[in-house]
């Protein structure tokens, strides 16, 4: 499989998982083109906007921060995220992610398939 993203449709995203704000996503991957994964995108938050912190019970999820800035959300600990950073949710935990600087936020999101939580 070969996959362009300048062939690929953008589209707008607002309250993400219960968030505030608004962005804008591309669909990568989507479920059934890769085994395990769920989907995978790309995404961008303007500042302000986050993706409010949810649950996972029988999914994984990874976000790799691509640039910008913000504030990671994991199991209801808060961080700093920058380029570079990635941080991963087991089944069973809580995940978020805040965009607190005055520039985009973009990241890669990756929900994969996962046993029972640990």
């Amino acid at each position: 499989m070969i996959r362009r993203l300048s062939e690929l449709a953008e589209e707008p995203k607002s309250n993400i998982r219960g968030g505030v704000g608004a962005g804008q996503g591309v669909d990568l991957l989507k479920a059934g083109e890769m085994a395990g994964v769920l989907s995978l995108g790309r995404i961008t938050l303007e500042p302000g906007a986050t993706i409010g912190e949810h649950a996972h019970p029988n999914t994984e999820d990874l976000y790799l921060i691509l640039a910008g800035r913000g504030v990671g959300i994991l199991d209801g600990e808060h961080f700093p995220v920058g380029p570079g950073d990635l941080f991963l949710v087991r089944a069973g935990g809580s995940h978020g992610l805040i965009n607190d600087s005055e520039g985009p936020l973009t990241f890669l999101g990756l929900l994969t398939r996962s046993g029972e939580p640990t």
